[in-house]
């Protein structure tokens, strides 16, 4: 449209009337007009306008095209942090289960060796706090996991319906 403007602007007109010196003479054929013409209209000088308004259609054009590149390379960014994210916490938890499941065995093992009188009971203790704290980190492995899950599904632009 900008570019447009450097173009000129031709109109057809027309008009059709009566002419006449008595309201008589006002419908005889002679008194009628006829009127064709072509209107051409055109700036000779516009002081650079028209080329300042095309660079600006092009520089609008141009950020907007910036933008759609930019929300795109973020979108894919967030995509790929949150694939990566997600493998890392996947084998972070099994890790982490696997290091829960020996302190729960040890914790086990050191209670039947109190019951038999072999260690006393201060490292029971010990060894079910170390078998707690695996599977607090279990836990937390588990629910970075799920976190990491939900931001996928948001940087892919899903969503679910919320509950009422």
């Amino acid at each position: 449209a900008s570019e447009a403007a450097f173009f000129p602007s031709i109109g057809l007109t027309g008009s059709v009337g009566s002419n006449g010196s008595d309201i008589g003479d006002l419908f005889l054929a002679s008194a009628s007009l006829w009127s064709l013409g072509a209107q051409f209209a055109e700036t000779l000088i516009d002081f650079g306008a028209r080329k300042a308004k095309v660079k600006e259609a092009r520089a609008a054009y141009d950020q907007t095209v910036a933008q759609y590149r930019q929300t795109a390379l973020t979108a894919f960014q967030q995509t790929e942090d949150a694939l990566v994210a997600s493998r890392v916490l996947a084998t972070v938890s099994t890790e982490r289960a696997g290091g829960a499941d020996a302190s729960r065995r040890a914790a086990e093992l050191a209670f039947n060796q109190y019951l038999a009188g072999q260690i006393d009971y201060t490292q029971v203790v010990t060894t079910q706090a170390a078998s707690l704290s695996a599977e607090q980190a279990r836990i937390s492995a588990i629910a970075s996991q799920q976190a990491a899950a939900v931001s996928l599904i948001q940087a892919i632009g899903g969503s679910w319906p919320a509950t009422s």
